[in-house]
């Protein structure tokens, strides 16, 4: 992606998010202090992690867009706008703000004409709701009284409705005596028993403590019965009770440790929000609203302890909400202005782009403007919302009509993207391959080797990366879903890696005790390329395998170190040995009894061959010496042997034996030209021969003439022979005199 190379402020940046040189991903602001943190992210990662987002931000404005369609209330609004204020995507947030807010109004809109009744009855309705949090369980007239009070409240206030239940009352009293009147005291006391075990389920506190107490009443009042029976339905009845009551103390106990940590909630709010309007960061929009959701999502605090706290939120809430009315205003004129900045550079950007032709040379100074073009339109904040997507497109455009042209015109860098291009499509034809591996597990592996590669690859232009990461993302999709389709075949195929490599760890562990290093070593190798060419094992199992499997090559080469120590110890005691040898040698090439010299020479080279190895390094040098002290004797001992004057010489003189060697090289090419001269020498004779057959002619004779040149191209022949022979000879005695033999 080329235009994601660094700035001299961030690695990437869009219409919505830059991202840092510290690889942290921050939305857009109007100033440093606005930017959100989305998260760390590196540019290798960049990519698919701005997808992820832009998702994340698809399926918000769709639930946002469900919910406003059906029927909602204020809370319903409120609690989703704390869901936009909270979340973590890349869109457009001011959007799905608005149409949040106007939902909100149409609703407030609909319900102003409740809120005046509302605030009457306020106070009123305050006071009772006390009463019923905090009823007395040991004073049963208290209870009446709540429970009185809460039946006036849930029936409403009609005279009618109270007639009514009085009625009801009274014919569930009339129907309870005649009832008695038929059941025998121990059914009457099982029937309080019952409902008191229903009663005491439920969650309804001041209901069930009324209920609870009617039924005590009803205890008092019923029928005489002493017997044992009855005395255990008694205590049954009081355990009920008091279970209930105990299990209300502790819900009241839960609930006013409830109040009070909301009531901490809301003084950290209160408090950040009270740094943020006296440092004056009316930037801190996002968080506002975030800390607005908090307050209004924050559940009961203890009495008297919520008006003067809602009180000051709102005086910060309307200071801020001030300065912000401000803020947008200069945000709008900034934006107005990095309008007309952008306008500027993207006119320049394209005049670039235009002026590239087959005739263009400066290819690196235009590379260098169109770059810090690049970085200016980067380096200037929001343009108005109307026109991000118009000057974004335009920017697009530049950037392909740039490089399109570059690729045309500049053949480096047509060569450089062809080369990138065409090692990304074979990954992504490798990648393609996968789909029809039948070894997923290992195709697992490799499709995350391929992710590495593709990213170690140089970036396209924009548009071409675009098309081939479209193609491979495609084909790893396409490897995933049927990875995921495939789990239990890929267990097995885990599992049968995981068998063949416990195979090798056997085999291993039977060779890491071997003495035979060498054969040892190549077992030891062929074990590891298997071990690599299986592919993978269950994850839990990896580790402890592997350790298993090093563990037994980690023993042979130790031993094998161990073992080598010793050698290279020994051949450097042979190394000693062959060097003593070795100068005995030299010595009998100055034997004054050349064959008897070999005799003795024979016993010192069986000697020589049995001392063993030498270091590997020491090993060329001690076999060419030790050859050339050997040439020496024998040289002198086939000279002795064949009679020629020259080689007697040569093998009593004392030369050095590259010396030596040199001069028998001379020796032989000397010999080979004299042999090719005494030839010419003999042609010469035999067509001087011939012209003596010829008689004498003032005519001329044309068989005369050809003998005649003839005899002086090989005389020419024979005088650059013999000039031959003299050189060597003048080479052969300068050896000799500067070696001082």
């Amino acid at each position: 992606m080329e235009e994601n190379k660094e700035t001299s402020q961030h690695v990437y940046e869009d219409e919505y998010v830059i991202l840092t040189f510290n690889n942290e991903l921050f939305l857009k602001g109007d100033d440093q202090e606005d930017r959100e943190k989305l998260c760390e992210v590196s540019p290798d990662d960049l990519e698919d992690k701005l997808t992820e987002l832009k998702k994340a931000f698809s399926e918000l404005q769709s639930k946002v867009e469900e919910t406003l369609a059906g029927d909602v209330t204020l809370e319903d609004l409120t609690s989703l706008e704390d869901e936009i204020n909270s979340s973590k995507a890349i869109g457009d947030y001011d959007e799905l703000k608005e149409q949040v807010e106007k939902k909100k109004s149409e609703l407030a809109e609909g319900e102003a004409d409740d809120a005046s009744g509302e605030e009457e009855n306020g106070e009123e309705v305050s006071e009772t709701a006390e009463e019923e949090e905090y009823p007395v369980p040991e004073a049963s007239e208290t209870k009446m009284e709540e429970a009185e009070t809460e039946k006036e409240q849930d029936d409403g206030d009609t005279a009618e409705s109270e007639e009514e239940e009085q009625q009801e009352v009274v014919a569930e009293d009339e129907a309870d005596e005649e009832s008695s009147e038929e059941e025998s005291p121990l059914d009457y006391y099982k029937e309080i028993v019952s409902k008191a075990q229903e009663l005491a389920k439920q969650n309804d506190w001041s209901y069930v403590s009324v209920e609870l107490d009617n039924l005590s009443h009803r205890w008092a009042e019923g029928p005489d019965a002493d017997d044992e029976q009855m005395k255990k339905l008694y205590k049954k009845f009081n355990d009920i009770v008091d279970d209930f009551e105990e299990r209300k103390e502790q819900h009241y106990e839960e609930l006013e440790k409830k109040k009070k940590e909301n009531l901490e909630t809301k003084k950290e709010l209160l408090k950040e929000f009270e740094g943020i309007v006296s440092n004056e960061t009316w930037t801190a929009t996002r968080r506002v609203n975030q800390m607005k959701g908090q307050w209004n999502s924050t559940g009961p605090l203890p009495n008297g302890k919520g008006e003067e706290l809602d009180k000051r939120f709102e005086e910060l809430l309307d200071t801020f909400n001030d300065h912000k009315v401000d803020r947008l205003v200069q945000k709008r004129q900034k934006e107005e202005d990095n309008l007309m900045l952008k306008l500027t550079v993207l006119e320049k950007m394209e005049n670039v782009a235009e002026s590239m032709t087959h005739e263009t040379e400066n290819w690196d100074d235009i590379e260098e403007q169109f770059e810090d073009l690049t970085k200016q339109w980067k380096k200037i904040g929001r343009v108005p919302k109307e026109k991000s997507n118009e000057v974004w497109d335009r920017y697009k455009n530049a950037q392909d009509e740039y490089y399109d042209r570059k690729y045309k015109y500049d053949p480096d860098h047509q060569s450089k993207v062809d080369k990138f291009t065409h090692k990304k499509e074979k990954i992504i034809e490798e990648a393609e391959a996968l789909l029809e591996e039948d070894d997923l597990a290992t195709a697992a592996r490799k499709i995350n080797k391929l992710h590495r590669r593709w990213k170690k690859v140089g970036n396209l232009p924009q548009r071409a990366e675009d098309k081939l990461w479209s193609r491979f993302k495609s084909a790893t999709d396409a490897f995933n879903e049927r990875k995921a389709n495939n789990q239990d075949k890929i267990r097995e195929q885990e599992e049968e890696h995981y068998q063949q490599k416990l195979e090798l760890i056997d085999k291993a562990n039977e060779v890491k005790h071997t003495d035979d290093f060498e054969k040892g070593h190549s077992q030891m190798q062929s074990f590891m390329d298997r071990w690599k060419k299986i592919g993978p094992v269950p994850r839990d199992k990896s580790e402890k395998i592997w350790k298993q499997f090093k563990g037994a090559m980690d023993e042979f080469y130790d031993r094998r170190r161990e073992h080598f120590k010793e050698v290279k110890e020994e051949r450097k005691e042979n190394l000693e040995k062959k060097k003593e040898i070795l100068e005995k040698l030299r010595e009998l090439g100055k034997h004054d009894d050349p064959i008897k010299a070999v005799d003795i020479a024979k016993d010192l080279q069986e000697e020589f061959k049995n001392a063993g190895y030498v270091p590997i390094k020491h090993k060329n040098k001690m076999w060419k010496e030790y050859r050339e002290a050997c040439d020496v004797i024998y040289d002198r001992m086939r000279a002795a042997k064949s009679g020629d004057k020259f080689d007697q010489e040569l093998a009593k003189a004392d030369l050095d034996p590259e010396d030596r060697n040199e001069i028998q090289k001379l020796r032989k090419e000397y010999n080979k030209i004299k042999k090719e001269a005494k030839q010419l020498e003999k042609e010469v004779l035999q067509y001087k021969e011939k012209k003596t057959y010829f008689k004498p002619s003032s005519g001329g004779n044309s068989l005369l003439d050809e003998v005649e040149n003839r005899i002086e191209e090989v005389e020419q022949k024979l005088e650059s022979k013999q000039e031959k022979m003299e050189s060597i000879t003048e080479k052969m005695d300068q050896i000799r005199e500067e070696s001082g033999g």
